[in-house]
C-alpha cells in the first residue's frame, strides 16, 4: 500500500535532491515509517510552494559521503539514512492557495505548523496525508509543469552538473544547483587557483570570480539580470555588475578584484567606482551602494559622495551564502540592506551579529573553509 508524505526541504537540498535523485534523514523513525513506493510532495521552504512530487525507489541504506549542503559545512554525513528518489511530477503548487481545499491542514490561521518536519521526518506533525489531498496538490503541480529556475551559463568542463532531464525535455540546472562551485571554488579562484580539470580550458581566474560572485548574488535573492564585467567586452568601461534588490529599493553596484594577496582601493579604481555610482543614478536609481568583492583587502575603504562603499572578502560573502542555504525565509535583499549601508569591510562579526539579531540558524563554517581551500590542488 503506498503511502503519501509532505517533507520540506531547504532550496540548498532542494538542488541536491533535483540533481543527484536522492533522499536522505538522520531519524531512524523516519526510516521506519517511510518506505520503498511511498510518494513525497516536497515542500521548498521560502518559495512558498511545492515544488515535486517523488517516489522511494529503493529500500534506505547508509549514506557513505557528505552530500547536503550542511553536511559540506560540517565535512561529515549527518543524514544517515539514504534511498533513492524516482521524479513523478516537477511544477509548482502555491501552498497558501491550496489550504483551503486541504483537509489535514485542521488550524485555517495556523497553516505553516503543517509544513515544519518532525524530528528530521516528514511534516504534518509526521502524519501521512490522504489520498485526496495528495490529489490536490498533484493536481496543481500538473496545472503549473516546467523545469526549474533557469541561470545564467557557467562553463564547466568534465564535471557534470545537471540533473534527471524533465518532462519538457533538457535538464533542471537551477542557481541552486550550482552552490557547489561556490562553496568549492569561491575563496581558491579569488586567489587565482582554479581546478582546471572542472573548467573549461583557457578560463582566466578573473572571469570565474565574476560568474561565481554573479551567482552568489543572485542565490541571496537579488535581481541579477546585468552581467557587465568581461561580457560587456574589452575597452568598455563599467562595473561588473548590478544586484537590484526585488523587495526594497536599492541597487548594488559591484566591483570583483580578483587577488592572490588581496586588494588595495587606488585612486584610479575608487574614481572608476565613483562614475560608476553616478551612472546608475542617472538612470533614475536613487538608492545606491557599492561593493567590492575580493580574496582580501588592504587597507580601508573611503565613501562616495555620500554613498557608502563596502569591501567584502570572500570568505564572508560565503557565510551569507550558507545563512541562505540554512534560512531561506530570512536572508533576502531586504533583510541584507543593512549590512551595506555604512563605509567599512564587511566581516565576520557583522555576520554574527546580523544573525542574531534576525535569529537566524549558523552554519559552522570554520569547517566550510576548511573544506573550499582543501577542494583546489
Amino acid at each position: 500500500m503506498t503511502t503519501n508524505w509532505i517533507w520540506p526541504v531547504v532550496e540548498g537540498n532542494w538542488a541536491v535532491l533535483a540533481k543527484k535523485n536522492v533522499w536522505a534523514t538522520y531519524s531512524d523513525k523516519a526510516r521506519a515509517k517511510v518506505r520503498k513506493g511511498d510518494q513525497i510532495v516536497f515542500y521548498v521552504k521560502g518559495t512558498g510552494n511545492f515544488r515535486a512530487v517523488y517516489r522511494l525507489g529503493s529500500d534506505w541504506y547508509p549514506a557513505q559521503v557528505p552530500i547536503w549542503y550542511d553536511e559540506l559545512a560540517a565535512n561529515k554525513v549527518r543524514y544517515k539514512h539514504q534511498v533513492a528518489m524516482e521524479l513523478l511530477e516537477l511544477g509548482s503548487a502555491n501552498y497558501k492557495s491550496l489550504v483551503h481545499s486541504l483537509s489535514f491542514v485542521k488550524n485555517k490561521k495556523q497553516i505553516s505548523v503543517y509544513l515544519q518536519s518532525m524530528g528530521g521526518g516528514p511534516a504534518n506533525h509526521g502524519r501521512p496525508v490522504s489520498d485526496e489531498d495528495f490529489a490536490v496538490i498533484l493536481t496543481e503541480l500538473q496545472r503549473n509543469p516546467g523545469p526549474l529556475e533557469e541561470i545564467p551559463h557557467v562553463e564547466e568542463g568534465s564535471i557534470a552538473i545537471a540533473g534527471k532531464p524533465t518532462a519538457g525535455g533538457g535538464s533542471p540546472r537551477p542557481t541552486t544547483a550550482l552552490l557547489p562551485w561556490l562553496f568549492q571554488d569561491l575563496e581558491s579562484v579569488a586567489r587565482g587557483l582554479i581546478n582546471r580539470e572542472k573548467y573549461v580550458e583557457g578560463r582566466d581566474p578573473s572571469t570565474i570570480f565574476e560568474d561565481l560572485v554573479f551567482l552568489a548574488f543572485r542565490f541571496l535573492g537579488y535581481n541579477t539580470s546585468r552581467q557587465l564585467g568581461y561580457k560587456r567586452g574589452a575597452g568598455r568601461p563599467g562595473p561588473d555588475g548590478e544586484a537590484r534588490s526585488s523587495n526594497a529599493d536599492y541597487v548594488l553596484v559591484y566591483d570583483v578584484k580578483q587577488r592572490a594577496e588581496g586588494y588595495a582601493l587606488s585612486a584610479a579604481d575608487h574614481r572608476a567606482l565613483r562614475e560608476y555610482v553616478e551612472a546608475a543614478q542617472s538612470r533614475g536609481d536613487t538608492n545606491v551602494f557599492c561593493v567590492v568583492v575580493s580574496s582580501g583587502f588592504s587597507g580601508e575603504p573611503r565613501p562616495m559622495n555620500g554613498v557608502p562603499l563596502t569591501f567584502i572578502p570572500a570568505s564572508t560573502l560565503l557565510e551569507l551564502v550558507a545563512l541562505k542555504v540554512q534560512n531561506p525565509e530570512i536572508v533576502n535583499s531586504r533583510t541584507l540592506k543593512k549590512l551595506f549601508g555604512t563605509t567599512g569591510i564587511l566581516a565576520h562579526r557583522n555576520i554574527e551579529q546580523w544573525a542574531s539579531y534576525h535569529d537566524a540558524d549558523r552554519l559552522d563554517m570554520r569547517h566550510l573553509l576548511k573544506l573550499t581551500t582543501e577542494t583546489v590542488g
